[in-house]
């Protein structure tokens, strides 16, 4: 009586169980495969790449972006020389100041 709320397995769910597992450790397998082939490859791109990278020619950089670099450097020259000499139109200035500062 303690079976009589049991099922008993048949023989076809058994196999299917079988045939159930089997497929799962073959799909597994598989993934498992896949996967180091994907990381073999990722591997080798990245080897690729890199190697690629370092051996390229020199890139000849843009002349429109070496005409503004040129051109910088002029304004920032410019830029420089006017604060030099506003520098030295403030020191006038102060030193005017005190001569008259000074006369009075």
């Amino acid at each position: 009586m303690w079976n009589a709320g049991r099922e008993t397995s048949s023989p076809e769910t058994a196999l299917s169980e079988k045939q159930a597992k089997k497929e799962k450790e073959r799909l597994i397998k598989e993934l498992q495969l896949i996967t180091e082939e994907r990381n073999d490859l990722r591997d080798r791109l990245r080897f690729l790449t890199e190697r690629s990278m370092k051996n390229r020619p020199h890139f000849r950089p843009n002349p429109y972006y070496e005409d503004l670099e040129r051109m910088e450097e002029a304004v920032m020259s410019i830029l420089h020389n006017l604060e030099m000499e506003n520098t030295e139109v403030h020191e006038n200035n102060h030193k005017l100041k005190k001569e008259i500062t000074f006369s009075r």
